[in-house]
């Protein structure tokens, strides 16, 4: 798109607030808080990945001012990020949870109430997906072989390889896979076992 002098995207739509949506966050001190929130009131760790998944996916902050403010953050030390198994970590330090609960009032709920869900989400299908992988081949009449895999690499438990006739298929069976990647395989083994 073609950006104007005034920094406007053909159409009038500023590039910092392109990709938000409609109750998202244009204040960059507001997108910080979220961010502090989110590593505070998850019960599990928040994953920079994550983090930006959810920002991007509800359209709740531009993506390159969700990027400045966590930069920000990272920089002054509101925010700390270690590595562990191939992932990295956001944590927001002790000293800062008093602050966040209360400057957190501030934000918009709905803002809030969509983040902590969408991160939740994130995270329950990343438990659900885990030890699992899908590869498809394809074919010469349009449609592929989709294998899906239970275990590490090293490891496999069980591989189920099923030909679908064509891609608007085979995404459809991918995703309804990775909604419970379990039951796909529990279903094997009960018609196997009797």
């Amino acid at each position: 798109m073609a950006e104007d002098q005034s920094g406007s995207i053909a159409g009038g739509e500023s590039f910092l607030s392109a990709g938000v949506a409609i109750g998202g966050l244009y204040s960059r001190e507001e997108i910080r808080l979220l961010l502090c929130v989110l590593a505070q009131r998850l019960k599990q760790p928040l994953t920079a990945a994550v983090a930006e998944q959810v920002f991007s996916q509800e359209g709740l902050a531009n993506y390159f001012e969700y990027h400045a403010a966590l930069q920000e953050l990272l920089a002054c030390g509101q925010l700390t990020c270690t590595a562990r198994d191939g992932e990295l970590l956001l944590a927001l330090p002790e000293e800062f949870a008093h602050a966040v609960r209360e400057l957190a009032k501030e934000l918009p709920r709905r803002a809030c109430d969509r983040a902590l869900q969408a991160a939740e989400e994130l995270h329950r299908q990343s438990r659900r997906t885990r030890g699992t992988h899908i590869s498809a081949y394809p074919t010469d009449d349009g449609g592929c072989y989709m294998t899906f895999h239970q275990g590490n690499k090293d490891d496999r438990l069980m591989s189920v390889t099923v030909y679908l006739p064509d891609r608007d298929h085979a995404e459809r069976v991918r995703a309804k896979f990775l909604e419970d990647p379990g039951r796909l395989f529990a279903a094997v083994i009960r018609a196997l076992d009797g």
